[in-house]
């Protein structure tokens, strides 16, 4: 099955869901970072997860989640949009040495959301993590700042294939619409993690019903809400950075006026990597003699890199 991107509802329930599988998009990712089994499995679960957070968003709109930490794991940046679109980036990429939960996540950190359209900030909130899991810290975020009660469960498989490490990544969030009601929710909300709904997320067949059955599982014996449910339009999930040309320029631009003439006195090229993609670009000294007589204020968008 090819990645995938789907919102819906449990109409009679007023429960809301946003349904993934981004296995091909989290290869691509693992794959440009260099990842270790444990920095992977965390990055693919944080790009499941903000694709997830950002699918009921109004058009173009996009969600910028970074997760920090005081533990051996630095930070997790994941740039979504409402399209499918999505970038991110791990520090470290390699966390294979760290035994223990408490010596990765440390003993606190902080949860941070922008939400954009165009450019242009719509919202933003801080929050410190709750549970020192990505996933659940995330939902934290939205039940605490977005005052949505939420819940989600991301599951990642891998493989011995160097050239496709990740066999599986899915994830499905629940969110509680206005008039829901919030016991049932909760019961719901509970099955997340019980073995038959583990085992429907976990199953690598990938067959075209795999959503109805997680819903049924979801839902439980209450057989009366099992076509209750409505679907809008799949969305295919995709990496796409931003990054290019026109941003490596912005990035010299912001060079001081003494490392400027120490790359005209060394005559050597400027190098220059994407932390997103891990793109690398070189700027001869012409480039940068050129980037800098640009006039302030050129750059059609200066972020990400």
């Amino acid at each position: 099955m090819k990645d995938t991107l789907i919102k819906g509802r449990i109409e009679s329930l007023d429960i809301a869901f946003q349904y993934a599988v981004t296995t091909d998009v989290a290869n691509e990712v693992v794959l440009r970072h260099d990842c270790d089994p444990v920095a992977a499995h965390l990055l693919v679960r944080s790009l499941t997860a903000g694709l997830l957070a950002v699918a009921p968003a109004a058009q173009a709109e996009r969600i910028n989640i970074r997760w920090s930490y005081h533990g051996s794991l630095s930070a997790i940046v994941v740039d979504a949009g409402q399209d499918g679109t999505v970038r991110g980036l791990i520090n470290p990429a390699q966390l294979g040495a760290t035994e223990t939960i408490e010596e990765l996540y440390g003993d606190g950190g902080e949860i941070r959301v922008v939400r954009s359209r165009g450019g242009k900030v719509l919202a933003s909130g801080t929050i410190e993590p709750c549970f020192m899991d990505v996933v659940d810290d995330l939902a934290a975020f939205l039940c605490i700042s977005d005052q949505v009660e939420s819940s989600a469960a991301v599951i990642v498989g891998f493989d011995h294939n160097p050239q496709r490490p990740v066999s599986l990544a899915r994830g499905i969030i629940l969110q509680a619409l206005p008039g829901a009601d919030l016991d049932r929710f909760q019961e719901i909300r509970s099955r997340l993690h019980v073995p038959e709904v583990r085992d429907v997320l976990s199953d690598p067949s990938e067959h075209p019903e795999q959503l109805d059955q997680l819903l049924k599982e979801l839902v439980g014996d209450d057989t009366k809400w099992a076509a209750d449910w409505s679907t809008a339009a799949a969305i295919q999930p995709v990496f796409k950075c931003t990054c290019g040309p026109d941003k490596m320029d912005a990035a010299v631009r912001c060079l001081s006026y003494a490392d400027r003439m120490d790359i005209v006195q060394k005559e050597e090229p400027v190098k220059l990597r994407c932390h997103f993609c891990n793109e690398a670009y070189e700027l001869t000294v012409e480039d940068c003699i050129r980037a800098w007589n640009q006039p302030q204020g050129s750059d059609k968008d200066a972020s990400g890199t």
